[in-house]
C-alpha cells in the first residue's frame, strides 16, 4: 500500500487522470466535453480507430492526443488488471451512458459522488 490506498484505488487514480488528460487536450482545442468522452470510450471499448483520423476530424493536436489516448490505453489495461486479482475468472466492465440523460435511469436519494 501507497499512503494508504490499494493497488485497486491506484489504478483508478491513474485511470481517471488519464480520461482527464484526453479531456483536456480536447477542451483545449475548444471541442466539447462529448467530444472528449466519445474518444475516451473509443479507447475503453477497444477501438481501433485512427488517432490521426480523430485528430484531423476534430482539429485536435495529433502528437498531444496520440500521448493521451496511449497514456489511456495503458491506464485502462493496467485497472483491468489490478482488478483481476481479487476477482476469480474474467472481469468484465459495463460501460453504459443512459445515466446521465435519462429521467428514469437515475437514482434516487443517493449521493452524486458515490458509487450506483
Amino acid at each position: 500500500m501507497l499512503n494508504g490506498k490499494g493497488p485497486i484505488e491506484l489504478a483508478r487514480e491513474r485511470l481517471v487522470k488519464a480520461v482527464n488528460q484526453v479531456l483536456g487536450v480536447v477542451r483545449r482545442n475548444g471541442r466539447s466535453r462529448k467530444v472528449g468522452l466519445a474518444l475516451v470510450l473509443m479507447v475503453l471499448v477497444g477501438g481501433r480507430a485512427s488517432v490521426r483520423n480523430a485528430a484531423e476530424t476534430f482539429g485536435l493536436d495529433y502528437a498531444n492526443l496520440l500521448e493521451a489516448l496511449g497514456e489511456l490505453d495503458d491506464a485502462w489495461r493496467d485497472y483491468l488488471e489490478v482488478l483481476s486479482g481479487p476477482v476469480k475468472g474474467q472481469v468484465a466492465v459495463i460501460i453504459d451512458d443512459t445515466v446521465d440523460h435519462k429521467e428514469y435511469s437515475r437514482g434516487r436519494d443517493v449521493s452524486p459522488h458515490g458509487n450506483y
